[in-house]
């Protein structure tokens, strides 16, 4: 039924991913070609161990096998599903004898390689935004004989590959159709849809813990690892998505971040272990603001009467203008977290004045408060003190010259006794 070209090329493919990943690293879509139609399914069964992933064996189903092994013997209607953004969409209907459950088709592929069978403990596959898409090996159970534990999907629907034209879909069932978010796990794909699964390893439930959610533009958050229960292997690789478009390859338990803008920001985290386990954390929301504002009263540095605090100096008003809005592009890949942010201006808590400014302003002899400079209104009448220093010196001027006229006046009365003086001794002589 297939060709010994076929399975070597089929095998030469799956090398190829094993070697270019670590457990779960996901793929392109499309890497994987198919050497019988337009469309098919490469399936993938792997072995992790110390970090190093090995092809067990791997094998390509075509759309025509996929309608011969199909266990769907009537339409299946996967009904509507909500993504994160409350948007409703609606799921696909699978047609009879154009789909396969994950459970059946992993069979029939196990029953071509009987010496090495394995059951898995779990599977991904990439999708279109290259976030694996993983079942754990409780979400692969037969449908009709799911095991004490039951059946996790509603209405018994399988995660299944499935036929649409000259595409091939992968869609994962909902778990509670209210509540279930899962758009993702729904997608075509043209050529070939690689699917792997693991026999190694399970699937990690990591949660990312913060001390505070609330959080401000100066502040340094230190983000760690819990799990709901325990991984049983050592982790060999943690991812974070710190949600402004910057990520970081860490082993630190707790990483750090300071956030440049005032924003919401979605933080996860995807961790591997050396035997191949994989897990994604749901996001926690870090709501990031402007610092505080400063005390509207300063102390000391000046003189101050009346209860006029004093800055002790002259500082810029704070310009809004001067912040640029949250960009849709996102930032280079790994930027550090300690990386300086000295040019970004912060809410200092000062406000643009016209006018006059009182607090913090200096007295001046006269007892008229003088302006912090910068801060008047160009298009103001001039300040107070201006005007008492020109009515000042008018004043001035003004007692000079009366001062200079009773001098003048004087003299000239001195002079005019002194000539009549003068001219009476003159006659008596």
């Amino acid at each position: 039924m297939r060709s010994t070209t076929r399975r070597r090329t089929a095998l030469l493919a799956s090398l190829a991913f094993a070697a270019t990943s670590l457990g779960l690293t996901s793929s392109p879509v499309e890497a994987a070609e198919c050497t019988e139609g337009p469309s098919c399914v490469i399936v993938n069964v792997v072995r992790t161990v110390d970090g190093d992933t090995t092809t067990l064996y791997s094998e390509e189903v075509s759309t025509a096998e996929i309608a011969e092994w199909s266990d769907f013997d009537e339409s299946r209607q996967y009904y509507k599903r909500r993504n994160v953004t409350g948007t409703v969409s609606e799921g696909p209907r699978v047609g009879k004898n154009t789909g396969i459950s994950l459970y059946e088709l992993l069979e029939r592929v196990n029953a071509l390689h009987p010496d090495k069978a394995k059951a898995a403990t779990f599977s991904e596959t990439p999708n279109a935004r290259k976030i694996p898409s993983v079942l754990s090996d409780a979400d692969l159970v037969d449908p009709a004989d799911p095991g004490k534990d039951g059946y996790p999907f509603d209405d018994s629907l399988a995660p299944a590959v499935y036929v649409s034209g000259s595409r091939i879909g992968y869609v994962r069932p909902l778990r509670d159709a209210d509540k279930d978010v899962n758009i993702t796990d729904i997608f075509k794909v043209s050529g070939a849809l690689e699917l792997t699964f693991h026999t190694t390893g399970k699937l990690l439930e990591p949660v990312v813990s913060v001390g505070s959610t609330s959080v401000d533009t100066k502040a340094k958050s230190a983000f760690s690892i819990t799990y709901a229960k325990k991984p049983g292997t050592r982790i060999i690789k943690t991812r974070w998505d710190f949600g402004d478009g910057s990520t970081k390859g860490t082993k630190r338990d707790e990483p750090t971040k300071t956030y440049a803008k005032k924003g919401t920001y979605p933080v996860s985290v995807t961790v591997y272990g050396a035997n191949g386990s994989y897990g994604r954390s749901a996001p926690v929301e870090m709501k990031v603001d402007n610092p505080p504002k400063a005390p509207s009263s300063g102390t000391g540095g000046g003189t101050g009467t009346g209860g006029l605090g004093s800055t002790g100096g002259y500082v810029p008003p704070y310009d809004p203008g001067t912040i640029d809005p949250p960009s849709d592009d996102p930032p280079a890949e790994d930027v550090p977290d300690d990386e300086p942010t000295d040019d970004i201006p912060v809410d200092d808590g000062l406000e643009e004045v016209e006018g006059y400014v009182l607090a913090g302003a200096e007295i001046v002899p006269g007892g008229t408060p003088e302006a912090i400079p910068g801060t008047q209104d160009s298009s103001q009448p001039a300040p107070a003190t201006q005007e008492a220093l020109r009515k000042r010196i008018a004043t001035w001027i003004v007692a000079a010259l009366a001062i200079a006229l009773l001098v003048g006046a004087g003299a000239a009365s001195e002079t005019r006794w002194f000539r009549t003086r003068l001219h009476h001794l003159r006659r008596r002589a």
